[in-house]
């Protein structure tokens, strides 16, 4: 596993940019990224295909060792703006879980090609903010993450 090493220095310095990013983030700026992220992606198809695979191993394995707050929607910042700068669109959607005992929860996750990114497993969740429909039986719906 060459690219491990590569990838979670990779990683630490998107979660380092995405924790910036987070402290000045408003929830209604979310969907101008996704906008900005799908204007600027570079759709000549070059990424290869275990990228976001790796993206979606490493990210959520370093956020468990950080001091700081790394959870889904840092997660997904990061993962977006790694992904963008291999020319990939991708999407950061919020969902609210279902209630079953009067607890609410939100969590954030990134979807690229109709693949969960960061998220993991989000069948409980009822997306609140989402331009894009997620494909259920994607390969990448149980990809790994942190839910917040």
């Amino acid at each position: 596993m060459p690219w491990l090493i590569a990838f979670a220095i990779r990683g630490f310095v998107e979660l380092v940019r995405a924790r910036i990013v987070f402290s000045r983030l408003k929830a209604r700026s979310i969907p101008a990224r996704n906008r900005v992220a799908r204007e600027r992606a570079n759709r000549v198809g070059s990424l290869p295909l275990s990228l976001p695979a790796r993206i979606s191993y490493v990210l959520p394995r370093l956020s468990d060792r950080l001091p700081w707050r790394s959870d889904c929607l840092i997660q997904a910042i990061a993962a977006q703006n790694w992904l963008l700068a291999h020319g990939a669109a991708s999407e950061i959607q919020i969902g609210v879980e279902k209630p079953k005992d009067g607890n609410f929860g939100a969590h954030a996750w990134l979807l690229h090609d109709g693949m969960i990114v960061t998220g993991g497993d989000i069948a409980q969740y009822a997306p609140i903010l989402a331009d894009s429909p997620l494909e259920h039986d994607s390969p990448g719906k149980g990809g790994s993450g942190t839910s917040s």
